[in-house]
């Protein structure tokens, strides 16, 4: 979006700095996108989008618009997903520790993925005190795709195979599927390994075809060139369709094969929301410069303190002068509060600073240190602002305290 000081003035004004900015309408854009290439080679592809990259509402009802599952962790987002609209036959509920939420979950008919033998044998009881009903699950699988790391989820082979067991003499529970999701892992050497691993599982374990496969997440999104320039390669869309969807293809070929499910959450999200702040001082310190802005890095979330995020200035309207080296810094009181290192350009107080590529694990990381959460807007089809979060304040912070 094009956005000069009067709009950002107009902005601000409006809903306070800084101030979280969502593009509706290229989000869904690039969500359709995925969904486009993973269908022209495999027709029974869906998209799950991760609550817990960006569960803001407005988010997460754009995409159940385009007919995407819900993906969620927690008590928290189940519930989310209820209260927007998802039906249980649309979510998948995930993670280690889903407590008596999972259960809840569960018995209601959602898909949970179970993670631990531990998991699995509070569910078989739970069915077995329900004999009328039928339930079906999945099982999150532990994979080594060349990943360099062992990693905490899910069941190994010999896990599977024990899983199996403990399901067979339950008569009204099901393993349906597998699901994996691999961290740290998003070449498509590593997706083309993570599929030819799962459909291996898949006939070892499964009479025929499962329900589905699902491949969590892990791919990389759309990004500006500034920030794609700081990977070796970023696969696109139809490279990762051709390392999945396509062997999915060729596998199940004269057969009905399982749908095709993986979840997206920054794939989808992280480009499409701008942070705008403010630089509120500029200092020279034994020869080095600092900006110091409105915003932080716990605002911006973790990606800043491992890239250089894309960065735009808008004049404020006071004179500027050039910096070849000045570091971009954050309102906290902590010295690794460091948003962008050695940042090069014209700047000045006042000026308007823009993060872009923090929707993924920003906002719903944000801790009530120093300062509450900032507003959030998006940016609709019809070229007008709505509020998405009204900002925080001091009391919604200390409201669950006991004074």
């Amino acid at each position: 979006m094009h956005l000069t000081r009067e709009r950002l003035d107009a902005l601000t004004e409006r809903f306070g700095c800084p101030l979280y900015l969502f593009e509706e309408a290229a989000f869904l854009e690039n969500a359709r996108r995925l969904e486009q290439a993973m269908q022209s080679y495999y027709g029974k592809y869906r998209i799950a989008y991760s609550f817990k990259t960006n569960y803001t509402p407005y988010i997460c009802r754009s995409v159940q618009e385009i007919g995407a599952y819900a993906e969620v962790v927690s008590g928290m987002e189940y519930e989310l997903a209820k209260r927007i609209g998802f039906s249980d036959g649309e979510i998948l509920f995930n993670g280690p520790c889903k407590g008596e939420a999972g259960e809840a979950a569960f018995l209601s008919g959602s898909m949970l993925q179970v993670d631990s033998l531990d998991e699995l044998a509070r569910l078989c009881a739970l069915a077995g005190e329900h004999p009328a009903q039928q339930f079906r699950i999945g099982l999150r699988v532990n994979i080594d795709v060349g990943q360099g790391f062992v990693s905490r989820f899910g069941l190994d082979e010999a896990g599977l195979a024990q899983a199996f067991r403990m399901v067979s003499p339950v008569p009204n529970l099901t393993v349906i599927g597998l699901h994996c999701h691999i961290s740290r892992c998003r070449s498509q050497a590593a997706w083309r390994a993570r599929m030819e691993t799962m459909l291996a599982l898949a006939d070892r374990f499964f009479d025929g075809p499962p329900a589905y496969l699902n491949l969590g997440s892990g791919m990389f999104g759309s990004m500006e060139p500034a920030l794609a320039s700081q990977f070796d390669h970023v696969p696109d869309y139809e490279d990762y369709a051709l390392a999945t969807a396509a062997l999915m293809t060729e596998h199940y070929r004269g057969q009905e094969g399982p749908w095709l499910i993986t979840e997206p959450g920054t794939t989808l999200v992280s480009r499409y929301v701008d942070c705008i702040s403010r630089v509120q001082a500029i200092k020279t310190v034994r020869g080095r410069h600092f900006a110091v802005l409105d915003t932080g890095i716990h605002v911006l979330g973790e990606t800043c303190t491992l890239k250089q995020l894309p960065v735009r200035v808008v004049s404020g309207g006071r004179p500027q002068q050039r910096y070849d080296a000045i570091d971009l810094t954050g309102y906290t009181c902590l010295e690794q509060d460091v948003m962008f290192r050695a940042f090069s350009g014209q700047l000045a107080v006042g000026d308007y600073v823009i993060f872009g590529n923090v929707g993924g694990y920003s906002n719903v990381l944000k801790p009530p240190f120093i300062q509450p959460n900032c507003a959030m807007a998006a940016h609709t089809d019809r070229d007008d602002y709505v509020l998405m979060k009204r900002a925080e304040t001091g009391e919604d912070l200390l409201r669950t305290y006991v004074f």
